[in-house]
């Protein structure tokens, strides 16, 4: 997810930042966790984790958050718990939570 504008105008008033999704990158996506047990008043309880390898595309990966989809199902947003790059391989590995 990218952030673009936002700030202020030139009377100091807040100005509306554009939040959307950068282009999806081709990756591998392997479920560690997906438990579902559980109702809540508004819904069902679901906590899921995922491990993502990914082609070294930079060397940093600056997002906080991810969109995941497999097989054209949307699998749900998560947060980026953790990012290891592996240099031998050209790749890094990225954890994801809910």
């Amino acid at each position: 997810m990218t952030t673009t504008g936002g700030g202020e105008d030139e009377q100091g008033r807040p100005l509306e930042a554009e939040v959307r999704w950068s282009p999806a990158l081709p990756c591998r996506i392997t479920t560690t966790t997906d438990t579902r047990k559980g109702v809540y008043e508004d819904g069902n309880y679901r906590h899921a984790a995922f491990q993502i390898l990914l082609d070294h595309h930079e060397r940093v990966f600056p997002f906080k958050r991810v969109r995941l989809e497999r097989l054209g199902e949307v699998l749900g947003e998560y947060d980026v718990i953790s990012v290891t790059p592996y240099e031998a391989v050209h790749c890094m590995q990225i954890m994801v939570a809910k």
